[in-house]
C-alpha cells in the first residue's frame, strides 16, 4: 500500500476503535504533567466532551468524517479496517454504551499510574 495512501486512510483520533487507548494515554499524561488536580481534572473533563461531541457528531453523521470517502458511522465502526460492519439498532446500542464508558478510560488512564 503506497504510505501516502495509508496515511491519508487512517489518519484521525475519532473511532471506537482508537478512542479508549487515546483517553488512557491522555490520562495518563495529564496525571503525570498537571501538578494541580483541579486543572487536571478540568483538563480531563474538557477532552472527554471533545471526544464524545466529536465521536457523537461522527457517529450520528452529522458532522462529515474529512479524512477518507467512508462517512461518520462508517469510521466509527470500523476505524478504516475492512469489517464491514453498518449503523443499525443492535450497533446503536453498543454505540451509547461505548459513549457512556469514555469517562471510565480518561479515569483509568488518570489512576493508573498512582502509587
Amino acid at each position: 500500500m503506497d504510505q501516502q495512501l495509508c496515511v491519508e486512510r487512517y489518519h484521525g483520533t475519532m473511532s471506537f476503535l482508537l478512542d479508549p487507548p487515546s483517553l488512557v494515554g491522555i490520562g495518563v499524561l495529564l496525571d503525570r504533567y498537571v501538578g494541580s488536580p483541579v486543572r487536571r481534572a478540568r483538563l480531563a473533563a474538557g477532552v472527554v466532551l471533545v471526544f464524545l461531541t466529536t465521536s457523537t457528531l461522527l457517529y450520528l453523521d452529522v458532522l462529515p468524517w474529512w479524512f477518507t470517502d467512508e462517512d461518520g458511522p462508517e469510521w466509527m465502526l470500523n476505524s478504516g479496517l475492512d469489517t464491514d460492519l453498518t449503523r443499525g439498532p443492535g450497533t446503536d446500542v453498543l454505540a451509547v454504551i461505548m459513549f457512556a464508558a469514555y469517562p471510565l478510560w480518561m479515569k483509568l488512564g488518570l489512576d493508573l499510574c498512582d502509587d
